[in-house]
């Protein structure tokens, strides 16, 4: 039977998704069951999806025997601080996820809480998120998984994998503003880079936070797992390399803004430059035309001289033309 991402899973108190895992065979629908009926679960790998929002999903996990104490706490606490904690052949984590309807606003930033022992992987979210959701559509249409650590790695990829077509999105932004900047059209271009620096900070303490809390829990998994770790390993390799790719966008932007500044302020001293040669030019003719506006007797060149208006336009001429000749001769204009 094949599965895709149109197939809909009855609602069973709070359950989004749940799969039976089998390394020759596609992963097979699940339902929930009781939390206090441990024969009933499966002895096969598997992996249970929980709406945390809903009340029913709380009482489940709340009274599941098989999830140690410690880790239901961290399932069901809310605190969103992305950490790790290691019990005996278990791990939980709260890991960091872009909302499902992500359109890169910083606040779209979500986590996803999870247990993962030998036999099971169980998740948890508040707010649908984009990268658990992909992986469910994934087991959907038949992708093959051993057990519950070659999901728990292919979840930590998926998570990555978001976040690198996240950065790569906002790359090919700043390389369009890079292009409007070195043509010289500064306008908005700033706001525009102040909006991606934004985003790209944010996510970078997100992946920063994954990267932590997998580099603290992966000593831990490789001592109780039964399974290679190989293939989770490559993933958290996978989310480093992510980390490096935002890390250079972070720096384009800051040297693209640094241009920005570098460029706006030439312009500035450019036009202050020309502004004070102007003044310079014109203070002759000022101090000309204030001596000649006096309201005093003696002036030369009175309403009487019918050539006086022309002995002024002419030396104000002189006086402009001698100041610009000052002007060159100081290597100032």
């Amino acid at each position: 039977m094949h599965f895709t991402p149109t197939v809909n899973i009855p609602d069973n108190g709070g359950l989004i998704c749940g799969f039976r895992l089998d390394a020759t065979s596609k992963p097979q629908p699940l339902k929930l069951y009781a939390a206090d009926q441990r024969s009933e679960l499966p002895h096969e790998p598997h992996w249970l999806h929980f709406n945390l929002a809903d009340t029913r999903a709380t009482q489940w996990l709340n009274s599941c025997s098989l999830i140690p104490e410690d880790a239901r706490d961290l399932l069901l606490d809310s605190d969103a601080h992305i950490r790790s904690e290691n019990f005996d052949h278990s791990l939980a984590l709260i890991i960091g996820d872009l909302f499902h309807d992500f359109k890169e606003d910083p606040e779209e930033l979500g986590v996803l809480r999870l247990y993962l022992d030998n036999e099971r992987l169980i998740t948890g979210r508040g707010h649908p998120l984009k990268s658990v959701d992909r992986l469910r559509h994934e087991l959907f249409e038949g992708m093959i998984f051993a057990n519950s650590l070659d999901l728990f790695a292919r979840l930590i990829y998926d998570i990555g994998d978001s976040m690198h077509k996240v950065i790569k999105d906002l790359n090919n932004r700043v390389d369009d503003a890079e292009d409007q900047i070195l043509a010289g059209h500064l306008h908005n271009q700033g706001s525009e880079l102040g909006r991606i620096r934004r985003l790209l900070a944010r996510l970078r303490r997100h992946l920063s936070a994954n990267r932590q809390a997998l580099h603290h829990a992966m000593p831990h998994i490789a001592r109780w797992s039964q399974h290679d770790i190989s293939e989770l390993r490559q993933a958290v390799e996978h989310l480093e390399s992510t980390i490096q790719d935002l890390e250079l966008v972070q720096e384009r932007t800051r040297l693209l803004q640094e241009e920005i500044a570098g460029r706006m302020s030439e312009a500035t001293n450019r036009n202050l430059y020309v502004l004070s040669i102007v003044t310079v030019t014109l203070l002759p003719i000022n101090l000309i035309t204030g001596i000649f506006g006096m309201n005093t007797g003696g002036l030369p060149w009175g309403q009487d001289d019918p050539s006086g208006f022309w002995w002024v336009i002419f030396f104000m001429v002189i006086a402009v033309i001698t100041s610009l000749r000052i002007l060159h001769r100081k290597r100032i204009l």
